[in-house]
């Protein structure tokens, strides 16, 4: 591979870990001044190749080249000493420390007291992290803690550390996953900052309209191979989503000719400024979504429908009020949560069958014990019915990619037979093909007569999949959209306050 002008080279890198083959002969190269995006479904192989430019895993075969050399990382410190960074999707930041402190980690400059005491030079730490943070025009106290700062600005503070280290090519692993529209907008003005400073950027994200926004390049993987690389020329969202999967997937929709029934569930919400309560009413065949930017609240209103946590929520639920005391309760009463973060709603030590069947051991329990042939058979089949891969019952969770991770805890709901399903975030992080079998799973639920409460950040998500809209702000409902009025993004936005 033509290595002229090309900041890191992949040459012909190959991977095994046991039995899989996460990466094939992969060769590629990134630029100085340039964003090259890297697309593809879980563990298609392309975070694989940045751990190895990170120096976390080595090749089995094929070189590495920076800036003209072959190296060998053994470490991450080795690559960091290349000008190699990798800003991870959870962010490497000591939140009790100054933003000072995170920017120069590990290179605070010094000082003599009294002409022989060491000590921390702290005018000198503050002049150069405004100066780091004034390339990318944000001006905050470099004294302020980092844990005062939104996740878009500690990103931009893990850039300005990965900048004091003379980062040469910066990997940024799903830099926008948490972020709302505004954050976005800053995270690309800060990758152009970086593109005239002559950094190579990696870009990898499953957000298929920001690659096609942002990337110059966008090299695609699929089962550990390259499959497409374009330059110059980004593919559309339809044409790369055809390249992950390796097949044309069905478009986000509404289900059209959906038939709403008789309420699943009634939700009496207050709002804690206005004392207002709103029925919040979810029929048979029904997806009701809520919308809002991070920290709208959404993430409360349903736990508190879950008993999870005290909120100003009322179940009522067959005509009678419940009082959802906990967890437990709201179970028993056919309600299942799909939680923000998948570490909360599984096992990860635990196999996939194991994590399916916990809460419903008491269906399969007979005067002998456990009918485990039952329980595999039932397992297969849920296994099957929602697209778990691969097909192992006995596979360990944790190994799973996080579009299947989130298939699991569904299976496990599928398998309690639940009639709600609240739901929050449950695409965050999971590539284009997940998504589009997640959607599919949803839609499928009502179908069969259940009820869902579905949150998101993307508003285009929320108003595709859903029959009406709760838009909330600070906690409180402050507007319901119904597809018999005015639905669409624009409504939606300005219902939120115009971001």
């Amino acid at each position: 591979m033509t290595t002229q002008n090309s900041i890191a080279v992949a040459d012909t890198i190959s991977k095994r870990f046991y039995a899989t083959q996460a990466l094939e002969d992969v060769s590629l190269k990134f630029n100085a001044g340039e964003v090259h995006a890297l697309i593809g479904e879980n563990g298609a192989g392309k975070s694989t190749l940045m751990k190895i430019f990170g120096g976390i895993h080595q090749p089995d075969k094929g070189r590495i080249i920076i800036n003209g050399r072959e190296v060998k990382f053994s470490s991450p410190g080795e690559a960091l000493a290349a000008g190699v960074i990798v800003i991870p999707q959870e962010l490497q930041v000591v939140a009790s420390q100054s933003v000072a402190e995170n920017v120069l980690l590990g290179q605070l400059p010094e000082k003599s007291t009294m002409g022989f005491l060491p000590g921390i030079d702290r005018k000198a730490m503050a002049q150069r992290t405004s100066e780091l943070l004034q390339k990318f025009y944000l001006n905050i106290d470099p004294n302020l803690e980092v844990e005062r700062l939104s996740f878009a600005e500690r990103q931009i503070v893990m850039i300005a550390r990965a900048l004091n280290h003379q980062a040469k090519f910066l990997i940024l692993d799903e830099p926008t996953a948490a972020l709302e529209t505004r954050e976005v907008d800053r995270i690309f003005e800060v990758i152009e900052t970086l593109k005239g400073l002559e950094v190579a950027v990696a870009f990898v994200s499953h957000r298929l309209d920001e690659v096609e926004t942002i990337a110059d390049f966008c090299t695609i993987f699929r089962d550990g191979r390259k499959v497409e690389h374009k330059s110059g020329n980004v593919p559309s969202q339809t044409e790369m989503a055809r390249l992950m999967t390796g097949r044309d997937l069905e478009k986000i929709h509404h289900g059209g000719s959906r038939s709403v029934s008789e309420p699943v569930i009634q939700i009496d919400h207050t709002n804690s400024g206005t004392k207002e309560t709103h029925k919040v009413s979810v029929g048979k065949g029904e997806i009701l979504g809520l919308a809002g930017l991070l920290g709208a609240g959404m993430t409360e209103f349903l736990l508190g429908s879950f008993g999870a946590r005290e909120k100003n929520n009322a179940i009522t639920i067959g005509g009678f009020r419940v009082d959802l005391s906990s967890p437990a309760v709201a179970i028993k009463q056919g309600i299942g949560l799909v939680p923000n973060e998948r570490s909360q709603g599984l096992i990860m030590g635990l196999t996939v069958r194991e994590n399916i069947i916990l809460p419903n051991l008491n269906k399969f329990t007979t005067k002998r014990g456990l009918d485990n042939r039952a329980i595999t058979k039932f397992v297969t089949e849920l296994i099957e019915a929602v697209d778990i891969r691969p097909q192992a019952p006995d596979k360990i969770v944790r190994e799973l990619s996080g579009g299947n991770q989130q298939k699991v805890i569904f299976a496990r709901w599928l398998a309690g037979h639940v009639n709600v399903l609240l739901l929050d975030e449950p695409t965050h992080g999971v590539d284009v093909g997940a998504k589009a079998q997640i959607h599919k799973i949803m839609n499928e639920f009502v179908a069969k007569g259940g009820g869902i409460v579905f949150a998101s950040s993307e508003l285009t998500e929320v108003l595709a999949i859903s029959d009406s809209v709760l838009a909330m702000r600070s906690g409180d409902i402050i507007a319901r959209i119904s597809r018999q009025g005015d639905y669409n993004e624009k409504v939606l936005r300005e219902a939120l306050g115009g971001f």
